[in-house]
């Protein structure tokens, strides 16, 4: 897995209730909001699909949702024996939070072995709100592979405190990230949340360990697709790091732009991953992760 986001803040908009985020999401909620429901048939070359929209703390709709959903709609119109391989995401417009989402998922090209989607969501005036290409193929257990990428040093993940667990209670920060998440979700390091998080002199990169809350289906596309979730989720902290500012100063606000995702073997977050993010990059207000 290999994502590669870019974000730009922009100034928030109210929160009209004061409480935007709180209770948390489930892995349960989750999944039920990955079954989406078909609105033409799937062999069409042009197909929709619908699905619901989960409780969010601002005014937009979670970024992982989105991603999560796109690879769901697709894979219901990719041949049986193709995995996801890559996706490729933009985020054209924010997404209300209050309507369902209905997905076109056009059949860009097909192949023995490897076939492309494009999932568009729009608005009710026709505007490209979200888009993702996604590439489907078959997978080859006879050919080698490589990687030059180690992953960093770090703790493990029974020696640290889920997010929500560090947080809890902490008035200062998001309800976001103080509430039960559908994974276990245990940063290595305090992340640059508040200026009293932020390290100086600090070594570059951000770790997290992830794992599932629950079992799983045995269901290849759930499984990608909540590899797709979740991360959304943190992936940008170390921008921050590097700059030496906090993450939630007042004023400011974090959005996605591009994300993309290549998927090396068949994820599967019943055991624990390390996920390892480090900013490469940041100018004008814009930073890239990988």
């Amino acid at each position: 897995m290999s994502p590669n986001t870019s974000y730009t803040p922009r100034t928030p908009a109210p929160d009209p209730s004061g409480t935007a985020g709180s209770g948390g999401v489930t892995l349960e909620e989750v999944l039920a909001l990955l079954e989406l429901r078909p609105l033409e048939p799937s062999g069409a070359h042009l197909t929709r699909w619908r699905g619901g929209t989960q409780h969010t703390p601002a005014d937009r709709l979670f970024g992982g949702l989105l991603l999560a959903q796109a690879i769901v709609a697709a894979g219901h119109t990719a041949a049986g024996d193709q995995r996801v391989l890559s996706v490729q995401a933009d985020f054209v417009r924010g997404v209300p939070t209050e309507q369902d989402l209905v997905w076109e998922v056009e059949r860009v090209s097909d192949a023995v072995s490897m076939s492309t989607r494009r999932s568009t969501l729009r608005d009710g005036r026709g505007r490209e709100l979200f888009t993702a290409t996604t590439r489907w193929a078959t997978t080859r257990g006879d050919l080698p592979s490589y990687s030059a990428l180690a992953p960093r040093r770090v703790a493990g993940p029974e020696e640290l405190p889920d997010l929500w667990e560090r947080f809890a209670g902490d008035e200062r920060i998001p309800a976001w990230w103080s509430e039960p998440r559908p994974v276990h979700f245990r940063p290595a390091s305090t992340p640059p949340f508040l200026a009293e998080h932020v390290e100086q002199d600090p070594e570059p990169g951000q770790t997290v360990w992830i794992r599932a809350t629950s079992p799983l289906p045995d269901d290849h596309l759930v499984r990608a697709a909540l590899v797709a979730y979740v991360s959304d989720m943190s992936i940008i902290e170390d921008a921050f790091r590097v700059l030496g500012s906090a993450r939630h100063e007042p004023g400011g606000r974090i959005l996605s732009l591009t994300h993309s995702l290549t998927f090396h073997r068949r994820p599967d977050l019943s055991s624990w991953h390390q996920f390892d993010a480090r900013v490469g990059s940041v100018s004008h207000g814009k930073a890239l992760g990988t």
